[in-house]
């Protein structure tokens, strides 16, 4: 990917890009709630850094090498993208709790007893999304190589 694109995409989160002899750290600040993959592709290596704000400066770092800092690029454009449709599914179901408590204040509770969930057609959709393999990691510094 060209640097700019990357920058362009990534630029609410990106802190800094260091060049450090002949790697590359993509230094990149999360919210400290924000969860990371299991698994991350071989030759990256990932250091965290914990701040006072609430978040996580998280570097990925890597050999200066074309097809890894591709690798790189598409692992920190995955991270973002499953924590913000994490934290979009979360104000969802809040949204959804919200309007159930809200029927059953108002509903009378012979009505209530009716009211009936497809646990089929739930079960389908949730069997139908995959997980995209994230996972909390302990706050202060932690560097995984994978």
């Amino acid at each position: 990917m060209i640097y700019s694109k990357f920058i362009e995409k990534t630029t609410k989160y990106l802190h800094s890009v260091r060049v450090l002899k002949n790697y590359l750290s993509f230094d990149m600040s999360f919210p400290s709630s924000w969860l990371l993959l299991k698994k991350y592709p071989e030759g990256i290596e990932i250091i965290q850094n914990q701040t006072n704000d609430g978040t996580t400066i998280t570097s990925f770092v890597t050999i200066n090498n074309k097809e890894l800092l591709d690798v790189l690029e598409n692992t920190v454009e995955t991270i973002i993208k499953s924590n913000i449709e994490r934290e979009e599914k979360e104000k969802l179901f809040k949204n959804k709790v919200q309007e159930l408590k809200n029927i059953f204040e108002k509903e009378k509770l012979e009505n209530l007893k009716s009211l009936k969930f497809d646990i089929e057609e739930l079960t389908k959709l949730m069997n139908h999304e995959e997980s995209e393999g994230i996972e909390q990691v302990d706050g202060g510094t932690e560097s995984t190589k994978k």
